[in-house]
């Protein structure tokens, strides 16, 4: 029988716990980014329409590609290291200038899932996963 994920790739299966552990996190950015843009999509106003919908947009789609990444991975696709680590990159400077006041938990939760993703995709297990052994013996 096969998996209804199937489609994600043959090594589905095979994704190390790190990997299992990256997709966790970047579900959990996912649902925050896209929560916090349909939040700006309702917080339109007369005098700031376009630019209220257009964040409201890119942070759903910053949302959408991070999800993707993360299928991307525990499919065995190397190409989407690159993508996900960069995103990851930048995350960690922007979750830094929330901290303070009110919004001090957003540095925490942000920083703290975009550091352990960052972590978690360059384990050995991760690369073993997405680019396989190398068989030259280094």
């Amino acid at each position: 029988m096969t998996s209804p994920l199937s489609f994600l790739g043959t090594r589905w299966g095979g994704a190390p716990g790190p990997l299992r552990g990256v997709a966790v996190l970047l579900a959990l950015q996912t649902l925050g980014f896209v929560s916090f843009g349909l939040y700006e999509l309702g917080q339109l106003h007369t005098g700031r329409v376009v630019s209220g919908a257009v964040t409201a947009l890119l942070l759903v789609a910053w949302g959408a590609v991070l999800l993707l990444g993360a299928y991307a991975l525990l499919a065995g696709r190397a190409y989407a290291r690159g993508p996900v680590l960069a995103a990851q990159l930048i995350q960690v400077p922007t979750a830094w200038s929330f901290r303070g006041g009110e919004t001090t938990w957003v540095t925490v939760v942000l920083g703290l899932t975009s550091v352990l993703v960052i972590v978690f995709v360059l384990l050995p297990a991760s690369t073993r996963h997405l680019v396989g052994r190398r068989t030259d013996g280094s």
